[in-house]
């Protein structure tokens, strides 16, 4: 979960059955100026293009035999992962059968940058695919019909693995902390929400700094002032210097993400004969997400603010339906050529949020004296996007000391919308050697312009009597959607080689595209998979063996910052930790299949 996710999250409220009727009153007039606000700002983003993105993505899927070949078969035909690849490939059964497989991946990463280091891995067991094909292919018959039938399928097919660990030390000296997150989400909070906050337990992201005294009003006001209640309001953190930094630096900093769960796909697919030429087939796909996310972040410094921890938890679960109608053309025995179009995903998804904040500190504070040292002749650091001179000359001059341990909790809240992944047109060809083996490559055209969010409502107090909801704008997501993601072209390549009359060697490849367009990133995240294997077949019975070993890049912050560092010459540099990371994934798996 990102910062940009939680700013725009600072309404979230904590389930609590019994309330007092200030919280009530507080969080009511919070809740419209925030949906005020949310209306007139079309381009501000959410955060939820990330599942978009991250949803849309899948991986070279099917039995051990086609993903030894890399994934590729869109014109192969004759395999029961074609219920997914190509349903038309179904048209080419002429036996039924039923079909497991099952297998094991290793997952490694490793992260780099200056001042920064870690590896982490795990290992997980899965189940990449099973089902039955109930075949009802027939040769010609002498009644003149050219139609021969066909195959109907159904399969459980995991299309792409959420399973990952990062662990890293960061060392690099890098002048921001998460205080500068928690202060840009704060503005647009007024003061009567911050102060119900703290008093009742805090049911926003910049609530919990609010609650442990890690932030400040700059115009600090009481009830009966009338701006107590302006929903705009500025809010700095106690660790900012005259540069915006934080006064006691950070030593080290360190984060833990464990990362779960998957996509899995049922298809429903026929396909069928047309004299031993043409194969058409269709498939329906209900598709199930489940995916998490644990991260725990920690900042310690040598004094004052020594420790600061932030452990957050964030899942999605929902289902969304696809459809795909593909063909196949064997013009000679030698030769195959296919082509499939799949519509969108159409998805209903739930995401929930929650969020615990602790901090240990020794020091001592007043308002009068930091703003007079600090914010004078303009120099005022804070999130400050109308540019204002926030010095307060009234500032409470006031001498506090903070020490000790303390916790503030952020508990779950739930955000319901759809959302619509790309649509994709695969062409492939296949050639044949004889009964020696083949050769087959495919190409797949992405269309993530097709991405898209809708109808999103936000709960809070869900299933209490003071339940409230708060209906999302995703325009900026959208926009976000449109204007840094690109289509794109995939590429997978395969072989087969027959070493006797009952075995076979394979090998394959496939290259995927980063979607995000090159000025948007700061890594290409494109992934390569290799893969090979064994088969065995007779009759009756098939079993096969592959190893997929697949790499990618990425880059993990632990908070993202839209107030960043402007040079001299007016160049906005990015000054949040940013940490280079390498995966590696190996798999191993086996399918087996017996026919009737």
């Amino acid at each position: 979960m990102t910062p940009n996710f939680l700013r725009i999250h600072q309404t979230n409220m904590n389930t609590k059955d019994l309330i007092k009727p200030i919280l009530l009153i507080a969080l009511s007039l919070f809740l419209s100026f925030s949906v005020s606000a949310q209306s007139g700002a079309d381009f501000y983003p959410v955060g939820y293009y990330r599942d978009a993105v991250r949803f849309s993505q899948q991986n070279p899927t099917g039995s051990a035999r086609i993903r030894a070949l890399g994934g590729a078969g869109v014109s192969l035909g004759g395999d029961v992962s074609h219920a997914m690849l190509n349903p038309a490939g179904l048209g080419f059964m002429r036996k039924s059968e039923y079909h497991l497989s099952a297998g094991v991946g290793l997952t490694n990463s490793s992260a780099s940058g200056e001042g920064i280091s870690g590896d982490a891995g795990q290992t997980r067991f899965f189940l990449p695919q099973l089902g039955a094909v109930f075949s009802s292919s027939k040769s010609s018959n002498g009644d003149g019909s050219k139609w021969r039938g066909g195959a109907f399928a159904i399969t459980l097919n995991r299309i792409a693995d959420f399973n990952s660990d990062v662990s890293y030390t960061d060392r690099s000296g890098n002048p921001t902390s998460i205080l500068n997150s928690f202060e840009e989400s704060a503005y647009g909070s007024s003061q009567a929400f911050m102060d119900v906050e703290k008093r009742f337990g805090a049911s926003s992201f910049g609530g919990m700094a609010y609650e442990l005294d890690l932030i400040k009003p700059i115009f600090y006001t009481d009830a009966n002032d009338p701006s107590y209640q302006d929903p705009n309001a500025y809010y700095y953190n106690i660790g900012r210097d005259a540069d915006g930094f934080t006064t006691s630096r950070i030593t080290q900093r360190s984060q833990m993400i464990e990362t779960r769960g998957g996509q899995y796909e049922a298809a429903f697919a026929y396909g069928g004969n047309f004299d031993d030429k043409l194969y058409l087939g269709a498939k329906m796909g209900v598709q199930n997400v489940s995916y998490s996310k644990n991260s725990q972040y920690v900042e310690l410094r040598d004094s004052e603010l020594t420790y600061l921890g932030l452990g957050e938890s964030f899942s999605t679960t929902g289902w969304g339906i696809n459809f795909q109608a593909g063909l196949i053309w064997r013009p000679i025995d030698a030769i195959r050529v296919g082509a499939t179009f799949t519509s969108p995903t159409w998805y209903a998804l739930n995401d929930y949020y929650s969020a615990s904040l602790q901090r240990t500190a020794d020091y001592t504070w007043n308002d009068s004296t930091y703003q007079a040292n600090h914010f004078k002749d303009g120099q005022s650091y804070v999130y400050n996007p109308d540019g204002l001179d926030l010095y307060n000359p009234n500032a409470v001059n006031d001498t506090q000391r903070y020490s000790g341990t303390r916790v503030s909790n952020h508990s779950e809240i739930r955000t319901r919308y759809n959302m619509n992944t790309p649509w994709k047109a695969s062409g492939g060809i296949s050639g044949f050697l004889g009964k020696k083996g083949f050769i087959t490559l495919d190409v797949e055209y992405v269309g993530y312009s097709a991405m898209k969010i809708s109808n999103g409502t936000t709960y809070y107090f869900e299933n209490t009597i003071n339940e409230e909801r708060i209906e999302e704008n995703f325009a900026g997501d959208n926009y976000i959607l449109g204007e840094e993601y690109r289509n794109t072209i995939n590429l997978r390549v395969g072989g087969e080689y027959r070493l006797s009359r009952n075995f076979m060697l394979r090998a394959g490849y496939a290259y995927y595209q980063d979607p995000t367009k090159e000025e948007y990133r700061f890594v290409d995240q494109s992934r390569s998979f290799y893969s090979g294997g064994l088969g065995y077949r007779n009759n009756n019975f098939y079993a096969d063996f592959a190893v997929i070993y697949s790499q990618w890049k990425s880059t993990e912050s632990p908070y993202q910052l839209e107030d960043n560092f402007v040079d001299g010459d007016g160049n906005t540099i990015l000054i949040y930790p940013i940490i280079d990371m390498d995966y590696s994934r190996t798999e191993f798996q086996l399918s087996v299949g017996k026919r009737f």
